[in-house]
């Protein structure tokens, strides 16, 4: 490349720890900060960088644990001619010791304007590794990539550690004792389950289905058992739940000398053998497949149309007067999901003046209509007649079902009104109220 390079000197940290890592207290984590001195290169130019890093680690882990390790680095020192915009930084581990790999480190894109030839902040970085044995795993750095916008001009920033780098952490793994898994989770009385683990030892092992605690362990409860472990301490089997084997939430324990784990297992009531299409079809040819519908019942309910009943006005000419109008529709709702049947009924007031003069309420009439919704169930409209004051009138009615039959539905329901008006009446405005109920 022709010329100074357009980044010349890079500052660069790696997600690392290092010597001078100080142990908290028990239980917590390992924080210090070490030096690197990785070899970097970007548009072709190489150049060193003694990347300054600061570390948290965990102190221990338990084998089967996922160790994350999280990294503060410095400022990246920066000869960019041009303002940077965006910038990402990622990189890798090793680890070695009682469990060995590579993992990755990054965070999240960053954006600014930092000017040119400023130092450019980086934000913390996270990376894990699973810790997959028990003993102490050493961790050291390996690569770190910064990929850089410089007011359009993409550079990627690559820096590979020494061959012998520092150790930069140290986790103690404790071991964890054997690990135990059932598949399925869920299985019928009868059914086979397979069993599965790691980190055994030598001998036999021996199964037992307990209570949904882990107690009340019967090796009966449990058939056709066939366990063994290999000679990395893998541990394989398969095992028939018992038919007399009670349903609900269980747990399956193997102990193998003084090891012992157990783990959660669901056991539902023996499918019964198929019927209809797949009677007598050969097995893996036909299956049947149960659909479960839950309906909840719902209540039994009237609304009506807000306002008030008008009934058309009437002049005294010294004859008897007829005034006529209609209730308020009302809506009824069955939803109950039974065989009981439901009435609207009503009872009125007389009609009385503010100067006191009364209409008897015997003097309305009313000619009740219904109708049954789409779906619903009939029903039956109330007999044409009188009002009271005391004795209910029939408006609409639903009938029980017969024979256990659902009944249920939407309805509505009015009522055209006609009130005979005396020759000799009070002149003013009469106001009854019509009550109606549904039972």
């Amino acid at each position: 490349m022709a010329g100074p390079p357009r980044f010349t000197a890079l500052a660069m940290a790696a997600a690392v720890a290092g010597a001078s890592m100080v142990p908290m207290a028990a239980g917590q984590a390992y924080a210090g900060t070490a030096q690197v001195d990785y070899s970097c290169t970007v548009l072709g130019n190489a150049f060193p960088y003694p990347a300054t890093v600061t570390v948290t680690a965990p102190a221990t882990a338990t084998t089967g644990d996922d160790v994350t390790v999280e990294v503060e680095l410095s400022d990246m020192p920066s000869r960019s001619p041009l303002p940077v915009l965006s910038w990402t930084t990622s990189g890798t581990m090793a680890y070695s010791g009682a469990a060995s790999g590579e993992f990755a480190f990054t965070t999240a894109k960053q954006t600014g304007n930092v000017p040119a030839n400023q130092p450019i902040p980086i934000n913390k970085l996270t990376g894990k590794f699973n810790a997959a044995a028990p003993g102490d795993i050493a961790i050291v750095p390996r690569t770190v990539t910064m990929d850089i916008d410089a007011s359009g001009v993409a550079a990627t920033i690559a820096c590979q550690a020494p061959a012998n780098p520092p150790t930069l952490a140290s986790v103690k793994v404790a071991d964890a004792g054997p690990s135990l898994t059932i598949d399925p989770g869920t299985v019928h009385q009868g059914g086979t389950i397979t069993v599965g683990g790691v980190r055994w030892g030598g001998g036999p092992v021996e199964l037992a289905l307990c209570d949904e605690n882990g107690a009340a362990c019967s090796a009966s409860g449990l058939t056709d058992v066939s366990a063994s472990v290999d000679g990395t301490g893998k541990l394989t089997g398969t095992a028939t739940v018992a038919e007399d084997a009670g349903p609900g939430a269980r747990t399956v324990r193997v102990t193998q000398g003084s090891a012992e784990k157990t783990v959660g297992l669901t056991v539902t009531e023996k499918v019964p053998p198929p019927t209809g299409a797949c009677a007598g079809k050969p097995a893996g040819q036909c299956g049947e497949q149960r659909i479960n519908l839950g309906v909840a019942g719902g209540k039994l309910t009237m609304s009506q149309q807000p306002g008030e009943v008008e009934l058309s006005a009437v002049t005294l000419d010294g004859t008897p007067r007829t005034a006529t109008g209609g209730i308020k529709q009302v809506e009824v709702i069955d939803a109950r999901g039974g065989g009981t049947g439901w009435s609207l009924t009503a009872t009125m007031t007389d009609l009385a003046s503010a100067g006191g003069p009364k209409i008897p309420a015997g003097n309305l009439a009313w000619t009740p209509r219904c109708a049954a919704g789409s779906g619903a169930t009939p029903v039956m409209t109330g007999s044409p007649g009188p009002l009271s004051t005391t004795t209910a009138a029939t408006l609409c009615s639903g009938a029980n079902g017969d024979g256990g039959a659902i009944v249920g539905g939407v309805y509505s329901a009015d009522a055209g009104l006609e009130l005979d008006v005396p020759a000799v009446t009070g002149a003013g405005r009469y106001q009854a109220v019509l009550t109606v109920v549904l039972s």
